[in-house]
């Protein structure tokens, strides 16, 4: 199977989880594809000091690939500066939070697994 790229759709949502700013979510394949195992995998772009807040999963995990630019997470309790080649884990009942604090966009991978997918 092959998605072509004039077949996805990029949404704009704004304050995500309490965010700031109004992020581009570009979805790559969703549930169709991915079935029971899992409900988003997804191209994200944050702008300079656009954010996602900090909120947590229950139910499910979510990984992030960085791509490009850099920002600082809260996995958890602790806060880490980030960059391209880095990946996040969040584990089901596990709290995270994302922000830009580059000029250039952070733009990364995000997969969202269910259960024990």
């Amino acid at each position: 199977m092959i998605v072509k790229k004039d077949s996805l759709v990029t949404e704009i949502k704004k304050n995500i989880q309490g965010g700031n700013g109004a992020p581009a979510i570009t979805h790559v394949v969703g549930d169709k594809i991915l079935g029971s195992k899992g409900r988003m995998y997804s191209r994200i772009v944050l702008k300079s000091k656009d954010s996602i807040g900090y909120h947590q999963h229950v139910g499910e995990r979510e990984i992030f690939y960085f791509l490009s630019g850099y920002g600082t997470v809260k996995d958890d309790e602790e806060i880490m500066k980030i960059g391209p080649g880095d990946v996040m884990v969040t584990p089901d009942q596990g709290y995270h939070s994302i922000e830009n604090t580059g000029t250039e966009d952070l733009v990364f991978m995000a997969l969202i697994l269910n259960g024990d997918a």
